[in-house]
């Protein structure tokens, strides 16, 4: 299984360490896999690190663009309004 399977399958089973980890080792493996930064920038979130989040939605947005759109759904969705911001983060 690599690892950006085993993030997703921590956060299935409610482990965020765990995924937070394999996050982190799936873009240490491969520096270009946007899906690792979203990930781990929604679990940086959770553990209250903006800035971190923000510095890995920001790299998912340079590596793929239309990322964004996906997330921006996901919000657009939920019943709260989202208040986070990523400083700088243009849509392109």
């Amino acid at each position: 299984m690599s690892h950006l399977e085993s993030a997703k399958e921590a956060i299935k089973n409610k482990d965020l360490i765990t995924a937070t980890v394999e996050a982190t080792a799936a873009i240490n493996e491969d520096g270009q896999c946007a899906e690792a930064y979203i990930i781990r920038a929604q679990l940086s979130l959770m553990f209250g690190d903006r800035d971190g989040a923000a510095k890995d939605f920001q790299k998912a947005a340079e590596l793929n663009p239309s990322l964004l759109d996906s997330i921006n759904g996901e919000y657009k969705n939920r019943e709260e309004t989202p208040t986070f911001k990523v400083p700088g983060l243009k849509k392109k």
